[in-house]
């Protein structure tokens, strides 16, 4: 690929007034792709303010000789949605990136979470990913219909978040995962319209990265040669799913932080036991399920003490169902 391998392109990047979101939209912009910045100027809980980093992030664009327009709708709401992916096709002809990175955190323990805490992050990580994706899937699919090419590339946010259990933050993890789930149907839908969906977990020293978890103490401490707190390496692995040269890819999840790039295998069996005479009772699952984790060397082994008096008192009276 040379340089200005996304010359011609165009991207919309939601939530790129700042942090993750910006770096994403200056560098696909570096790259040559003419980008819609949106951006509300809301602060980390997502409550109103007066700031407008969408048109400094565009200010910052054009300085340096990109093309770029702000815009301030709500992609949390369909019509917000579908103004966004409207305007990036009125303003230049056609559409071929979405970055869906936009979001805030309201983190608290199950039992203090109210609601609306619950809903409005809900509504901006995961409705926001079905409100810009959907109005850019009906674009790209009535394209191909017209027998128009179609260069469709989705890039969904989701969060690492999910691997470590996420106390406090039940509501951005469950929005999260659905966003997972959302983009792997996505990359299934749009395939046959030359459309690629992917995701990202990313780990960058941002304003929401702060909100509710230790980043800066552990990503801080670490020596390193370069800054891996920096977001721009996660805009550019984005930057090269928007790509090219990533077409054959899709339905793929990618934690990035600094210089590490992981491959996310989602949604895969880890463990099985099985058998084909007839199926299991819940006493026969108190024996295989501690062997399946390892609780004895061989399957020979006894299952524990509590456990094997009551199953052998029941004898082979205890009837496994069938369905």
């Amino acid at each position: 690929m040379n340089e200005r391998f996304l010359e011609g392109k165009v991207a919309v990047v939601t939530g790129s007034g700042r942090g993750i979101g910006r770096a994403e939209a200056m560098r696909l912009a570096a790259y040559g792709a003419r980008v819609v910045v949106n951006d509300l100027g809301v602060a980390t809980d997502g409550s109103a303010t007066d700031e407008t980093p969408a048109d400094e992030v565009v200010g910052e664009i054009t300085q340096a000789g990109g093309e770029a327009i702000a815009d301030r709708n709500n992609i949390a709401t369909p019509d917000g949605g579908n103004a966004l992916i409207d305007k990036a096709v009125s303003t230049w002809g056609q559409l071929d990136i979405v970055v869906h990175n936009a979001g805030f955190g309201r983190p608290h323990m199950i039992f203090n979470m109210a609601p609306d805490e619950w809903d409005d992050v809900i509504a901006v990580h995961l409705r926001g990913a079905y409100c810009v994706d959907a109005p850019a899937c009906r674009h790209w699919r009535a394209e191909a219909k017209a027998g128009r090419p179609v260069y469709g590339r989705i890039i969904n946010t989701s969060t690492g978040l999910l691997m470590m259990g996420g106390a406090g933050q039940s509501n951005y993890s469950a929005a999260k995962s659905g966003v997972l789930a959302f983009t792997e149907a996505l990359a299934t839908e749009m395939a046959p319209y030359d459309v690629t969906a992917n995701i990202i977990m990313p780990g960058a020293l941002t304003r929401l990265a702060r909100v509710g978890w230790r980043t800066e103490s552990r990503m801080m401490n670490d020596e390193a040669p370069f800054d891996r707190t920096s977001p721009v390496h996660v805009a550019e692995l984005v930057c090269y799913l928007a790509s090219p040269a990533a077409q054959w890819m899709s339905g793929q999840c990618f934690q990035v932080s600094g210089g590490r790039v992981e491959h996310v295998a989602t949604f895969n069996v880890d463990k099985r036991y099985e058998r084909h005479d007839r199926g299991w009772t819940a006493l026969d699952h108190a024996v295989e399920l501690p062997r399946l984790f390892g609780a004895g060397a061989h399957r020979s082994d006894p299952p524990p003490k509590a456990w094997s008096e009551q199953y052998h008192a029941r004898g082979t009276s205890a009837t496994a169902p069938t369905s």
